[in-house]
């Protein structure tokens, strides 16, 4: 009887061994499918993504000059600032595409048949997704801030290359060292500036010389250090206060010329070379995990004490007036004054003429003083709590953009079983349709919580909580062996509605 029990026991463990190995190939089979779709999907979202990057910052790049070795280093802390982005597209297009297809192979309804629910197929690939989602919050919490400092160093450094590049029409340029230079219009074809002023500080304020064409171009020598600005139809006015003899000092105040073309040379050195990435630090978006929370109890701490800082002073401005004044009991003045109103007609009734006048000129003034300070501080304050809402949202958007590679992939894998259709026809549709909703959304949401609008952590979890019953309906559908994008069915139906209507 025991020998029965073994031979049993052995049995069993043999089928239950047997039944393992063809699910384990399954979950092999699956993986495989989907893990090639990922890779490719990955790299054409990554790449999509770049040139978005790139098309923002072409003015930038181009005619800079710049050597193969910056461009290299541009373009791979570009991609590596948006892989977290990339990654959750991609897992969506690349369940949509492999479900989709091997619903349209029917191997989903031959693994049906076989005994074995949607949940069990989803299951290998729902770990991958874990992973993914883990190297998305790595990338951002580790990869993404270093990145995007260097990327923000590059930024600037390109910028300075090539200044002419960079004047602004109708706004004074004051990043030549000793100049300002305003132009009133740019032609970007020809690259000729037109109504030009120019201020040249010079070493000091006697020095400064005022430069005023009709029109002009800026191009850098081919030594890379100097500037040559080339002017049309314009006149020169420079201060003699510091230069000539004591007769010219005394009898012409300035000098005067006028100019049909003049060529002067700038210099400045525009051989590249990257700025300290290290001045970035302050940054949001160059921050760890730890650094954020650092950084928003530092912020909070420091409004805080900004505020009882502030408070401070008033009062004790407030109570040094009220001595200042002639009381000598100010805590009973201050009390009179909060039981009973001050009857400002009968004191200025009581003052002489010239006495309402200094009044009148006092309060005045301190009315403007405090305008001033209170604006001041408004100022201050607002931009005190930005940083803070951007520290905030930084945080939440590295849980947020991991928590989408999940999300995607419970609305793509779902509805690749449902749709049952592959290739990259109706599934890059879908994704795109998909994704763009959600991108809106948390682009939305990301910009009302950096206003102030609305409560940061509303705004960024907002596209993960409109996503969520989305996933999670389709996947219940999904597992329902749902009929909802069947176009048969609901011809069928309409042709019921139609025929009791008597159409």
């Amino acid at each position: 009887m025991a020998c029965s029990r073994l031979s049993g026991g052995l049995h069993g463990s043999g089928s239950r061994a047997t039944a393992m190995r063809p699910v384990k190939k399954l979950d092999i089979f699956i993986l495989k499918q989907f893990g090639l779709l990922f890779a490719g999907t990955f790299f054409i979202c990554l790449f999509i993504f770049l040139m978005q990057f790139l098309w923002r910052y072409v003015d930038d790049l181009i005619g800079k000059g710049l050597a193969v070795g910056v461009l290299a280093k541009f373009f791979f802390y570009a991609s590596l600032t948006l892989v977290p982005l990339s990654m959750p597209l991609a897992l969506l297009l690349a369940s949509l595409i492999s479900f989709g297809n091997m619903g349209e192979r029917l191997e989903l309804l031959a693994m049906k048949a076989a005994g074995i629910p949607l949940v069990r197929i989803l299951r290998p690939v729902c770990a991958f997704a874990v992973v993914v989602a883990a190297g998305s919050f790595y990338f951002q919490n580790v990869v993404a801030p270093e990145s995007a400092k260097q990327l923000a160093a590059l930024l600037y450094s390109m910028k300075q290359k090539s200044p002419e590049m960079e004047i602004p029409e109708g706004e004074f340029y004051n990043e030549i060292p000793g100049y300002n230079l305003y132009v009133e219009h740019k032609d970007m074809e020809s690259g000729m500036l037109y109504g030009i002023m120019i201020y040249n500080q010079g070493a000091s304020f006697d020095d400064t010389q005022i430069v005023l064409a009709d029109s002009g171009r800026i191009q850098t020598t081919a030594d890379q250090m100097h500037l040559k600005l080339t002017m049309y139809d314009g006149e020169r006015f420079r201060n003699m206060q510091n230069t000539g003899s004591a007769l010219d000092k005394a009898t012409v105040p300035y000098m005067r010329e006028t100019f049909k073309e003049e060529v002067d040379l700038i210099p400045f050195d525009n051989n590249f070379s990257v700025m300290d990435a290290s001045l970035f630090n302050g940054n949001a978006q160059t921050k760890n995990l730890v650094s954020l929370r650092h950084g928003i109890d530092s912020i909070s701490s420091y409004l805080d004490s900004v505020g009882h800082e502030q408070y401070r002073q008033y009062s004790y401005s407030f109570l040094r007036q009220v001595r200042v004044e002639g009381s000598r009991d100010s805590a009973t003045l201050v009390a009179k004054a909060a039981s009973q109103p001050l009857d400002l007609d009968s004191v200025m009734a009581s003052l002489s003429d010239s006495e309402r006048a200094r009044a009148a000129s006092i309060a005045l003034d301190r009315a403007r003083s405090g305008l001033s300070q209170t604006q001041l501080l408004a100022d201050y304050s607002t931009s005190v709590n930005d940083s803070l809402r951007r520290h905030k949202l930084e945080t939440y958007k590295k849980f947020t953009l991991s928590l989408a590679c999940l999300i995607f992939f419970f609305i793509g894998a779902p509805l690749g079983a449902i749709i049952r259709k592959g290739g990259l026809g109706v599934p890059v549709v879908v994704s795109v349709v998909i994704f763009i909703f959600y991108y809106m959304v948390n682009i939305m949401g990301e910009k009302m919580g950096k206003n102030g609008d609305w409560d940061v952590a509303f705004g960024a979890w907002l596209s993960t909580c409109v996503l969520v019953p989305l996933a999670a309906w389709l996947t219940w559908k999904a597992n329902q062996d749902s009929a909802m994008f069947n176009l048969e069915a609901y011809q069928q139906a309409m042709k019921r509605i139609l025929k009791r209507i008597g159409l």
